[in-house]
C-alpha cells in the first residue's frame, strides 16, 4: 500500500558496475564532462541546485556523497566550499574521477566507513536508492555517519513520470534498478528508517532557464522534442 514498485526477482542477479561506467551513456553524460568540467556551473544543474538551495553551508561542513561515480556532484558541492568525500562500489568510476578531483574519491561502502568512526555533517546519494534491495538498512546506515543535526539528501527516479515508466534503457531497468519509488513511497521509507523529519518534492530535470537567450534556446529544443514524439 505505500506505492513502492520493485523487481524481486532481480534482486539477486549480479551486477557489473564498472560495465555501467562503460557504457556509451555514461561516458556522453558522465566521463567526457569531466574534461572541461567547470564546477560552479554544474551547481547550477537542476538536481544539484535543489540540493544547495535545501541544505544548509556552514564553513568546514564535511559532506559524503556515496555512489558518488566519477564525482560530478563532487566538483560542485567543492565550488561551493564543501569539504567533499566521494565514494563508490566501482574501482574504475574512482580511477577515473581522480584524475579530475581535488578532494578524495574512495572505492568504500557505507559500512566500512562506519567501522571506521567517520563523521560528516551531510550524505548525500543521488539516484542509489533505486539500486537496493534493502533500502531501509542503507538510510538508518546513512543516519550512523551523521553528526549530530545533520542531513541526508537522496534523488530517486519518480515512477511518476512518463519518461521512467516507458524507458527502455537497459540502465534504467531490472536488475540495475530494483526499485520504483513514488513521493509518499520515499517519504514511506525515511519514516521507517528513523529520519527525523522528512520532506519530498520533485525536481525538473529540463526547467525554463532564467535568462532571455537560454529562454529561447529551450523553446526550440522542447518544440523539436513534441515534434519528434
Amino acid at each position: 500500500s505505500c506505492s513502492l514498485r520493485f523487481a524481486p526477482q532481480a534482486f539477486h542477479v549480479p551486477v557489473d558496475y564498472d560495465g555501467i561506467y562503460q557504457s556509451p551513456e555514461y561516458e556522453s553524460d558522465q566521463v567526457r564532462a569531466l574534461q572541461s568540467l567547470d564546477g560552479s556551473k554544474l551547481a547550477e544543474h537542476p538536481t544539484y541546485r535543489a540540493f544547495f538551495e535545501q541544505v544548509p553551508h556552514f564553513t568546514g561542513a564535511r559532506l559524503l556523497d556515496v555512489g558518488c561515480g566519477v564525482g560530478r556532484f563532487g566538483h560542485a558541492a567543492y565550488s561551493r566550499d564543501w569539504d567533499v568525500t566521494g565514494i563508490d562500489v566501482s574501482p574504475l568510476a574512482i580511477k577515473i574521477g581522480r584524475e579530475f578531483a581535488p578532494f578524495p574519491l574512495r572505492v568504500a561502502t557505507v559500512e566500512e566507513l562506519i567501522s571506521q568512526g567517520e563523521k560528516f555533517d551531510v550524505v548525500t546519494a543521488f539516484e542509489v536508492l533505486e539500486h537496493l534491495s534493502t533500502p531501509l538498512q542503507f538510510l538508518a546506515n546513512a543516519q550512523r555517519l551523521l553528526r549530530p543535526g545533520g542531513h541526508v539528501f537522496f534523488t530517486v527516479p519518480n515512477w511518476n513520470c512518463s519518461t521512467v515508466q516507458s524507458s527502455t534503457r537497459p540502465d534504467w531497468l531490472p536488475p540495475i534498478h530494483l526499485l520504483f519509488f513514488t513521493q509518499s513511497a520515499l517519504q514511506r521509507a525515511g519514516g521507517l528508517s528513523g529520519l527525523a523529519r522528512v520532506s519530498t518534492g520533485v525536481i525538473r530535470s529540463d526547467p525554463l532557464p532564467r535568462g532571455s537567450l537560454s529562454r529561447a534556446r529551450w523553446l526550440v529544443r522542447r518544440a523539436a522534442l513534441l515534434r519528434r514524439r
